[in-house]
């Protein structure tokens, strides 16, 4: 299968940014019932000057690109599995995927699982700064059900951004997983 960016529709980009708004704000405000429940960790959870960015203070980009995810685990049950993740072609802009910075991705979460298997799924997320990931590692939270994939990326504890997928991939998506690990986009 030939992938290119340039075939996403921007009606679909448009609903998967809003899909990606409220993904990240749900992220902020789990992040703000940690600190709720556990105030010693507000600090370490402080999105303040983030959260204005994504609401329109800062220069709002896209990450989008096919992702894939392979497994390394038994496969036989819930149990310790590290998840390989790769992206390309994945593309970083104002403008993406129309038109972007050519990007690849690699990263790799642990965590608890069940037979990740998942090819070729299309992710998209809004970040303040995109361009400024390129070459940097980043942390990142990865949750896998079936029919359902979110990355989290994460700037140490700071959320920058939630890659979400169109509802027609849900079908292609199997296995769980959650866990974390790093990633990082360079150049293609």
């Amino acid at each position: 299968m030939n992938l290119s960016l340039q075939d996403i529709k921007p009606e679909l980009v448009n609903e998967l940014n809003k899909q990606s708004r409220a993904a990240y704000d749900d992220a902020i405000k789990n992040r703000q019932t940690l600190i709720s429940k556990k105030p010693s960790l507000k600090a370490a959870f402080d999105q303040s000057v983030q959260k204005q960015s994504l609401c329109g203070c800062g220069c709002q980009q896209n990450i989008c690109g096919y992702f894939s995810f392979e497994g390394c685990g038994c496969g036989c049950g819930p149990s310790t599995e590290t998840v390989y993740i790769s992206a390309t072609p994945a593309d970083i802009g104002p403008n993406a995927p129309a038109q972007g910075t050519p990007v690849r991705f690699v990263g790799q979460a642990t965590g608890t699982g069940t037979n990740v298997d998942i090819s070729n799924v299309y992710l998209q997320g809004m970040v303040p700064d995109a361009e400024n990931l390129i070459g940097v590692q980043l942390l990142l939270e990865l949750s896998i059900s079936p029919g359902s994939i979110t990355l989290t990326l994460l700037e140490g504890t700071r959320v920058l951004a939630v890659l979400v997928h169109p509802s027609q991939y849900a079908a292609n998506i199997n296995g769980q997983f959650y866990g974390g690990g790093s990633g990082m986009f360079t150049l293609s």
